[in-house]
């Protein structure tokens, strides 16, 4: 039996649907886990990923405590512990995208993220038998979004768009704004491959090929009929977005043997889903 939090969303539903045999667990019960059975794995996928929250209370207490007693636990009892981490903590990549980049993260959210990695970081090195595994995730996409509301990836949201207007919606200078786009049936795998990781640790989980957001549309447009329009940069992201990711796969290779999806071939696997 796994442990997964967060099992509503996005990327811990598809992941459940993977695992088969799994119990939720809901981090505001995080004081019951010293009654909980013990997992044979724990896949901690559960936060507040708005890159737009500024409570940094909420972002403290759901994104760094909870993350915290939970990997404290797992050490405790032995357990392989597995948690969803971001790309977003090296912001504009100014120090590259490898794993032992420095990190600048952009925003609360990213901050919050990147305090968590750096406790795991030691608390590897004080704890060489655990087995702890942190994902940076890049710019993850897939069916089953919609609860995501504006923190949706471009692919679900010009899908969607395309489908109710015939119209999809880019910010000026997107041929310009090149993400690591990675399909969520890829980072599914390699997130059920890391509980058996040979070396604890943090790695990247992306493509390593990025992609423009302009790229995005015209595939979604071709798809559709779809026309694609140029809209304003929102003022509310200026200095708070990146404009490009790039995943150093390099770390994640030598342990996980993985053929990436391309972003043509994931954006058919959405379009079948989303019917």
């Amino acid at each position: 039996m796994y442990l997964v939090t967060g099992t509503e969303g996005f990327i811990a539903s598809h992941l459940c649907e993977k695992l088969g045999e799994v119990e939720g667990w809901d981090m505001s019960e995080r004081h019951l886990l010293k009654k909980a059975s013990l997992p044979s794995a724990v896949f901690h996928m559960g936060a507040i990923s708005s890159t737009t929250e500024v409570d940094i209370r909420k972002l403290s207490d759901w994104n760094i405590l909870s993350s915290c007693e939970l990997l404290e636990w797992c050490i405790e009892h032995h357990i392989p512990f597995v948690y969803a981490s971001s790309a977003s903590v090296y912001g504009i990549g100014v120090n590259g995208f490898n794993e032992t980049a420095t990190m600048t993260p952009l925003n609360y959210y990213a901050i919050s993220k990147a305090a968590f990695d750096m406790f795991v970081l030691q608390k590897i090195k004080d704890n060489p038998n655990a087995k702890i595994c942190g994902l940076r995730y890049f710019n993850v996409y897939g069916s089953n979004e919609g609860r995501k509301g504006n923190m949706a990836s471009p692919v679900y949201k010009f899908i969607k768009q395309a489908k109710e207007t015939s119209r999809i919606e880019v910010f000026k200078g997107s041929a310009c704004f090149e993400r690591d786009f990675i399909s969520v049936e890829d980072v599914v795998d390699i997130t059920v491959a890391a509980k058996d990781f040979p070396t604890s640790g943090i790695y990247n989980v992306g493509t390593g090929t990025p992609r423009s957001f302009m790229d995005v549309a015209e595939i979604i447009s071709g798809h559709t009929g779809a026309e694609i329009n140029e809209v304003p940069f929102p003022q509310h992201l200026v200095g708070k977005y990146q404009e490009f990711t790039n995943s150093d796969n390099t770390k994640l290779l030598n342990v996980c043997e993985h053929t990436f999806l391309t972003l043509e071939q994931g954006i058919d696997k959405c379009f079948e889903e989303m019917k």
